[in-house]
């Protein structure tokens, strides 16, 4: 009978529609009228039908007659009959229906192999669903809870809008079901379900997140589960590379803070040259003595710097050895976040090597400047007096 009802449906103009009855206007031929009439005897068509305004019994029209007839969906006995997916999913959101049904605005018979985009991504849902429930700790309706180390609260409900492509679900269910070990693997699933969800404050929206994030879950509990094989769990493994990011961060920061009270000796040297060297040529003997002492500052800072460039290359060893001891299957598992802490530690290590490369520059400047000086100090030009005004200020 379902066959007849969409026959029909298909060949009349609509002039409304409503949940249990659809009223349209038809121009039937011989057999048109024979389906209508087997429709009427199911009741799935009034008995009678409208034409030019008056109610003709149905046995009594002729063909190539307009008439307006009333369709009841509701009543067709094998099998269902929806406008529209949307209204299909209002009824069969949970679970997919056993009995025979078609869906008219895609044109769509549930016995048809060929399934479409809509109806496809429906399957995957429900089947998400009915795993959930399987596994969740209380089931009520469309409400299910999980306890682990935090208990999580979910409502299935959703609509068409949410529906998407849950490529990874048969894969996941059975990773964690045909398996020696599924308790695990549906304990650390949970764990990451609850993980994934209780970011979400409202509870209505977590089923809609949850499908159209299905991928990253999926991704998240393969990863954990690897490294649970490795007697870890994803989220500790990757707070122990955190922690020593940190550390080695601590130290690579410390080899210019342990030694920033020495370096502030650099812009006195500059002004004590400046101070008491004499530009008029006339302490020569004092002026050599200075441009010696800025040589022997020099040197002296000099040594600090190659221990602080020692202590930091022997930082940056350490890192390398610890990235190096890092199983490779560990590091495959945590991808980018393995590459990116080690991305940021190395740039911290570049930036403090060119601070210690700028504080060697500035070292060295001052012998030069001294020398410069010296220079300036043998000839006696209007410069120099220039020059002695200027720094008598100091």
């Amino acid at each position: 009978m379902l066959s007849e009802f969409v026959y029909i449906r298909k060949k009349i103009q609509p002039v409304s529609i409503e949940s249990n009855e659809i009223v349209g206007k038809i121009t039937p031929n011989n057999e048109d009228l024979e389906t209508i009439k087997a429709l009427s005897q199911s009741s799935c068509i009034d008995n009678f039908v409208l034409i030019d305004g008056k109610n003709i019994d149905i046995e009594k029209v002729i063909d190539n007659v307009e008439i307006e007839i009333k369709l009841y969906p509701l009543n067709i006995a094998t099998g269902k009959y929806y406008e529209t997916f949307e209204q299909f999913l209002k009824s069969n959101s949970q679970e997919i229906p056993e009995f025979i049904f078609y869906i008219f605005e895609s044109d769509f018979y549930s016995n048809n192999n060929e399934k479409n985009k809509h109806y496809t991504f429906y399957e995957q849902t429900v089947k998400l669903i009915s795993f959930l429930k399987e596994i969740s700790d209380y089931q009520k309706g469309n409400e299910i809870v999980f306890f682990q180390s935090k208990q999580l609260v979910l409502k299935t409900d959703y609509d068409l809008s949410d529906l998407s492509n849950l490529l990874d679900i048969d894969s996941i269910i059975s990773h964690i079901q045909d398996s020696v070990d599924c308790e695990e693997r549906r304990i650390i699933f949970t764990n990451e379900l609850i993980t994934s969800l209780l970011k979400i404050p409202e509870i209505k929206t977590r089923f809609s997140f949850l499908i159209n994030h299905f991928s990253d879950l999926s991704s998240n509990y393969h990863k954990s589960y690897s490294l649970y094989l490795e007697k870890y769990s994803y989220q500790k493994f990757k707070s122990e590379i955190d922690k020593e990011i940190l550390e080695y961060s601590k130290k690579i920061q410390a080899v210019i803070n342990d030694a920033q009270t020495k370096f502030v000796a650099i812009p006195a040297a500059f002004l004590l040259i400046i101070g008491q060297f004499d530009l008029t040529g006339e302490k020569l003997y004092s002026n050599l003595a200075l441009v010696l002492s800025a040589f022997v500052f020099s040197v002296l800072l000099e040594v600090l710097l190659r221990n602080q460039f020692s202590a930091l290359d022997f930082v940056k060893d350490d890192i390398d050895r610890f990235k190096n001891s890092v199983d490779d299957k560990k590091i495959g598992i945590l991808g980018d976040d393995f590459t990116k802490v080690f991305t940021k530690i190395n740039n911290i290590h570049g930036k403090q090597k060119c601070y210690l490369n700028i504080i060697r520059f500035l070292v060295w400047l001052t012998p030069i400047f001294a020398i410069g000086l010296f220079i300036l100090s043998l000839t006696n030009n209007t410069f120099i007096c220039f020059l002695k005004t200027i720094f008598s200020r100091f």
